[in-house]
């Protein structure tokens, strides 16, 4: 008996479930379906569609018409039967206008030609009648269990047929749908109102933006000295796949001109990298003064660049759609911002409070400047940074060594043996910090005079750690309270404070900060404060004496008669200038817990200094880091920039 070669049959057999799989949606979701054909129209250059809906109860099938250009009987059956047919290389990125249509070229939708399977949606078969060029042809389009595709003619002429455009009608089995003739309006009104010469029709009656009042906005912007320009919005609320059909239309006298879409003059002014936005909006620009100042080019593709009307009516609608996008996505980032907070909540609460503040700071931020980042991106990032912010080893590992005596080798040696190259590069980066800090504030008090409270109390605010390794502990807060009882205090004296720092009292010749760390009770509840710092600083060119001393200790009394501070908390002033009055220099004790310093700038900076460059010697050259040299001096050098003007021009935040 002969055997047959299994290769012999080169027919493949195809799953009853394949082509839903291949469409997706397009075949599934009415809503899917229904733009896909109508974007087919618009690619085949149609000014007019007509569309009817099927109804299974009333017998009726699905029908689209359109006037488009059409198909020939070759053209039909080499796209029906290429699977991913890629339209764009076969025909281009735009669609050229019929002969008798005044228009300039479409950008077209169509990239895999998978849209040629959207009337499955609306019936189980269908008929497609196509004339172009003189033909005209009607073929069956069904399909099998095992065969995704059956095309079978019905009939053709191979010449003599007038006009152009395509009907797809429904034949076979009628689906239920749930899909009204509302949801039809108002998904297809939202992606191609933009062109007023592009017509779809449902059921005989035109969609109009009456159909969208729930997708539709309505401003008005005035350009000085040429007349008013109406801006219709369209937010179709979920962002689809492209900018296609969305970005800007411009109206003039009820005529587009050129595309609907976002220019590069738009991106930079407007959008900013927000591409939901991009893919969501759609802002229809009636400004029919525009052709009274010969602003449009002739072939109404665009306008005229050089024209001086143009220019000015352009900035005012980018800048009137920027506040719109700004104001329409305020309450979709609060929410967001509030999402997040939510779900890293438990983490956030248990940093102290600058941590926390910080974190906060950075949620806010990331929202409102990085669009394109989802909540699950942003929940895991502000995970990763809580996480870091309630890693205390960097403070107290610099606790540790500041404690350190010199010739404590052993200690030394034992602290070391215990970190990783990953806790080094932490202390390290810290240390170089503060370094930098230092250094910013030699040359700050070079100045005679300086503005205490705008240029050095931000520095300080930051440096509390130069004051004593007591002062590491990130549990000092700067204390809101204190600050408006002493605000109230001195309510007749009180100069202009900086904006940045509320946190700040300022006085006519100095700027006084209040940092506190919490007092607990028995069970654990934050009962007052245990530590006050008082940091007073004074500009350059006033002596410290005992007047300056007196000051600090009346801030103290009327704390503490106010009941904000209790008689055992511990209180450290610091009084800060570059000149202390003869025999001023000794610090003044008020009690057992009270002791205010004057000190000099270049004092505290030195000691910290000193401290500070001991500790990166000692860090930088402990004996089990030695096989990591390579690693932490990579660490520590800069970036390399090598086109300074290419990184600046980068370096902006993602808006």
């Amino acid at each position: 008996m002969e055997q047959v070669s299994l290769l012999e049959d080169q027919s493949y057999l195809y799953d009853k479930r394949f082509l839903n799989k291949y469409a997706g949606s397009i075949i599934t979701d009415p809503s899917t379906a229904i733009v896909e054909l109508v974007a087919n129209c618009w690619d085949a250059y149609a000014t007019d569609v007509q569309i009817t809906l099927p109804d299974r109860k009333q017998g009726r099938n699905f029908k689209i018409v359109d006037n488009g250009k059409g198909m020939t009987r070759d053209e039909f059956a080499f796209i029906w039967r290429t699977w991913d047919y890629n339209r764009i290389s076969a025909q281009g990125q735009s669609s050229e206008p019929p002969p008798e249509v005044d228009g300039v070229p479409r950008t077209v939708f169509g990239k895999n030609g998978k849209g040629r399977f959207a009337s499955f949606c609306f019936a189980s078969e269908y008929l497609i009648t196509s004339r172009k060029n003189g033909q005209e042809f009607v073929c069956k389009v069904s399909r099998t269990s095992t065969r995704p595709l059956v095309l079978e003619e019905v009939s053709f002429k191979a010449e003599g047929v007038d006009g152009h455009g395509t009907i797809i009608q429904g034949t076979g089995e009628i689906p239920y749908l749930q899909f009204a003739e509302e949801k039809a309006r108002e998904v297809l009104g939202g992606r191609f109102l933009a062109n007023p010469a592009f017509k779809v029709f449902i059921g005989g009656r035109a969609i109009t933006f009456n159909d969208i009042p729930e997708y539709l906005s309505k401003a008005e912007v005035e350009v000085q000295g040429f007349g008013t320009v109406t801006i219709l919005h369209i937010d179709t609320k979920k962002a689809d796949k492209t900018t296609k059909q969305h970005g800007i239309a411009w109206w003039v006298q009820d005529r587009a001109v050129g595309q609907c879409n976002w220019s590069a003059s738009d991106y930079s002014r407007i959008l900013d990298g927000r591409t939901t936005e991009a893919k969501r909006f759609t802002f229809i620009v009636k400004a029919d003064f525009l052709n009274e100042h010969d602003a449009v080019k002739e072939d109404w593709s665009g306008f005229k660049e050089d024209c001086d009307v143009w220019s000015k009516t352009r900035a005012a609608v980018q800048d009137r759609i920027c506040q719109i996008i700004d104001g329409t996505s305020k309450e979709e980032r609060a929410n967001t911002k509030a999402a997040v907070k939510d779900k890293v909540g438990n983490s956030i609460n248990k940093l102290s409070p600058i941590s926390k503040e910080r974190v906060t700071t950075f949620v806010d931020e990331v929202v409102d400047t990085c669009p394109n980042f989802g909540e699950t991106e942003i929940v895991q990032l502000t995970t990763i940074l809580a996480k870091l912010e309630q890693s205390k080893s960097r403070y107290g590992l610099l606790d540790i060594l500041h404690k350190c005596e010199p010739d404590d080798y052993d200690k030394l040696h034992e602290i070391l043996a215990e970190w990783t190259i990953g806790m080094a590069k932490l202390v390290l980066d810290e240390i170089q910090n503060r370094l930098r800090l230092i250094g910013e504030l030699r040359i700050k008090l070079q100045k005679v005079g300086i503005d205490e409270v705008h240029e050095l109390q931000p520095l300080f605010e930051r440096g509390l750690w130069m004051f004593g390794a007591q002062f590491e502990s990130i549990e000092f807060t700067s204390n809101v309270g204190m600050t408006q009882v002493i605000k109230t205090i001195f309510k007749d004296k009180v100069g202009k404070g900086t904006r940045n720092r509320p946190d700040f009292v300022a006085l006519p010749d100095s700027s006084i900060g209040f940092y506190a760390r919490p007092s607990y009770n028995d069970n654990h509840d934050e009962d007052g404060v245990s530590h006050l710092v008082i940091i007073d600083l004074k500009t350059t060119g006033l002596a410290l004496g005992s007047q300056e001393k007196g000051q600090v200790w009346k801030y103290v009394k009327e704390l503490r008669d106010r009941g904000y501070l209790k008689p055992t908390a511990k209180v450290d002033g610091f009084l800060l200038g570059d000149k202390i009055e003869p025999g001023e220099a000794e610090p003044n004790l008020h009690g057992d817990f009270v002791i205010i310093y004057p000190m000099l700038y270049d004092t505290i900076l030195v000691r910290a200094e000193k401290r500070l460059l001991n500790l990166h010697k000692k860090v930088k050259d402990a004996p089990f880091l030695l096989e990591q040299q390579e690693s932490l001096r990579s660490f520590m050098q800069p970036v390399q920039v090598t086109q300074m003007e290419l990184a600046e021009s980068v370096s902006s935040p993602c808006k």
